[in-house]
C-alpha cells in the first residue's frame, strides 16, 4: 500500500470518527426554533427536588402545617384510647419506631448502639409532653429524628400516640 492510499485511508476513518461523535439530538439543538427534550428541568442526582409552590395541595390530601415550635401544645388527641387504637399503634410502633424506642419504649432498639440514643419514652420528661408534641414529632420528626408523617398518616399518628401513653402507663 502505498503512503498516499495509506493517508487516505486514515484520513477517512478519522473522518467518521468525527462524523460519529455527533448526535441527531446535538445537530438538531444548534437549530434556535427546534427544541429538545435536553432543554428541560429537570432533578440532577443528589439534588433536592424544588419545593411545591405555596398552597399546592399534595395527591393524598392537604394537611394543615405544623411547626413544633408554635401551637404544638393546642392540639388535642381525638382519638379515643381504645383497644383497637392501642392495637393499630402498637402495629405502627412495631413497624416503625421499634427499632430505636424498643419494644419496650426504654430508647433500646436494634440501631441505638450505632447512632445518638433517642429519649426514653417512660421517663417523666417524655410523659409530661401533650399528646399534640408527640403527633408532631411523628410527623415532622426533630434532630436525628427522620419524618414519618409521609408513612404514618392522620388518624394513625393519634393511634401511635395513644399506644406510646400505654407504654407510658399514663391513664
Amino acid at each position: 500500500m502505498s503512503r498516499r492510499a495509506l493517508a487516505a485511508a486514515v484520513a477517512a476513518l478519522a473522518g467518521l470518527g468525527a462524523a460519529g461523535c455527533t448526535t441527531l439530538d446535538n445537530a438538531i439543538a444548534r437549530i434556535s426554533w427546534f427544541t429538545t427534550m435536553s432543554d428541560q428541568v429537570v432533578v440532577r442526582p443528589f439534588e433536592l427536588p424544588r419545593t411545591p409552590p405555596p398552597g399546592s395541595v399534595p395527591i393524598t390530601g392537604r394537611e394543615d402545617s405544623l411547626d413544633l415550635l408554635t401551637g404544638v401544645t393546642n392540639l388535642v388527641n381525638l382519638v379515643p384510647r381504645s383497644d383497637a387504637s392501642v392495637q393499630r399503634g402498637k402495629l405502627l410502633y412495631d413497624t416503625y419506631c421499634i427499632v430505636c424506642h424498643g419494644p419496650a419504649g426504654h430508647a433500646d432498639g436494634t440501631v441505638v448502639p450505632k447512632f445518638v440514643p433517642p429519649p426514653d419514652l417512660t421517663l417523666d420528661a417524655s410523659k409530661q409532653r401533650s399528646d399534640g408534641y408527640i403527633y408532631a414529632m411523628i410527623k415532622q420528626g426533630r434532630g436525628i429524628m427522620p419524618k414519618y408523617g409521609d408513612k404514618i398518616r392522620g388518624v394513625d399518628r393519634w393511634n401511635v400516640v395513644n399506644y406510646v401513653r400505654t407504654l407510658q402507663g399514663v391513664p
